[in-house]
């Protein structure tokens, strides 16, 4: 399961510099710990064919490389893939709040976030690794917050050219909402993520 935080002082370390004053938090957790398999495995393709290369370059005597040699180089990058995740997973915290959705991720820690005002749906990205351990991830679509769509509305209702040719014209002029996928906010490889999408559906539509 994503390790939900506690509240008291655990919370307040895992939060801290996170939050604002006037925030309240919904929903806070971790994903789950088979993170680290599911994104480890992306690394394989390159552990095999660094692997194949060194066997292949063993035809040439001069090489120092046997069999027993690429076999472990193709270990070394896994392993080293694993290191780097297993940080990443201690690092990542997903927090939903009555304003904002906030993704805290990487070895070297960024934090991302994003309005609920600004959150037009929640994707569920079909991946079978993340199947396999009963976790799913979650991908935030993104665009405009409601008041620029309310700024646009109101402005196209007074253009001369948007009543003549409304579609192509919202379109050539960018006043046409774009929706975008926010991949540096998703939800990866948590657990039970149908009921933390609708968690975070259900906060967007109450509180944004």
């Amino acid at each position: 399961m994503s390790p939900a935080i506690a509240s008291g002082d655990v919370a307040a370390t895992a939060l801290s510099g996170l939050l604002r004053e006037d925030e309240t938090v919904l929903l806070m957790i971790r994903p789950s710990a088979w993170f680290i398999v599911s994104t480890s495995m992306r690394a394989l393709p390159a552990a095999a064919a660094a692997g194949a290369a060194l066997m292949i370059a063993t035809i040439d005597p001069s090489i120092p490389w046997d069999f027993r040699g690429a076999l472990l180089a193709s270990v070394a990058i896994i392993l080293a893939r694993a290191a780097w995740q297993t940080v990443d997973w201690l690092v990542r915290l997903y927090v939903l709040t009555d304003r904002r959705i906030v993704v805290r991720r990487g070895v070297i820690p960024e934090v991302f976030e994003c309005l609920l005002g600004e959150v037009v749906g929640v994707g569920q990205p079909r991946r079978w690794v993340e199947r396999i351990g009963g976790t799913g991830s979650l991908a935030i679509l993104r665009g405009p917050s409601r008041r620029v769509r309310k700024a646009r509305r109101f402005k196209q209702s007074f253009s001369i050219e948007n009543v003549a040719a409304p579609a192509k014209a919202a379109e050539r002029h960018g006043t046409h909402p774009r929706v975008l996928v926010a991949h540096e906010l998703e939800w990866s490889v948590i657990a039970d993520s149908q009921t933390v999408r609708r968690t975070i559906l259900h906060a967007v539509t109450r509180y944004r």
